[in-house]
């Protein structure tokens, strides 16, 4: 025989508070990773002096940044701190103001996670961007991006070019 199960107005209560808890929980998580990423994107357009920096390779290329640096949040902080305190107008500006602080390494990451589209070197680095890379988007309208694919990267994606009409065999010619 089962057991009975009773349940008590406390432990309703307290499952229910549980339970209101635990719906909330992604949510709040949802909003920190926006507010992250949103804060991410703005240092990297002024970084960058880009306005139109896509929001998917920038989570790529922030959750590696942040893998690869376990403080890369703080730094970033910091960076946006420091571009504040000293109004810098541009990150030529900018850059030459860190020289010799820690921050300027986390300013070169930045830039060159957004140009190369990976945030290590290696063998075994993540590529998240490599058509839309920046080191490549100046001279792209004349220079192919280089790539071992036939018809380049992200070929799978055009609609293939159209048949022209199969001969029927069997036909004179």
């Amino acid at each position: 025989m089962p057991p009975k199960l009773s349940l008590t107005r406390r432990g309703f209560l307290g499952s229910s508070a549980v339970g209101l808890f635990l719906t909330a929980l992604p949510q709040q998580l949802l909003a920190q990773n926006t507010a992250r990423l949103t804060r991410f994107m703005s240092l990297s357009q002024f970084v960058t002096g880009h306005g139109a920096l896509d929001p998917r390779t920038g989570q790529g290329l922030l959750d590696g940044l942040s893998a690869a640096q376990e403080d890369f949040d703080t730094k970033a902080r910091a960076l946006e701190t420091k571009i504040s305190a000293t109004n810098a107008p541009d990150v030529e500006t900018l850059a030459q103001s860190l020289e010799g602080d820690p921050l300027h390494d986390t300013l070169l990451a930045i830039v060159a996670a957004w140009y190369s589209g990976v945030t290590t070197t290696g063998s075994d680095a993540t590529v998240y961007a490599f058509d839309t890379a920046l080191m490549y988007q100046p001279a792209r309208d004349a220079v192919p991006i280089p790539t071992y694919a036939l018809d380049g990267p992200n070929w799978w994606v055009v609609a293939p070019p159209a048949l022209s009409d199969m001969p029927a065999f069997g036909e004179p010619l």
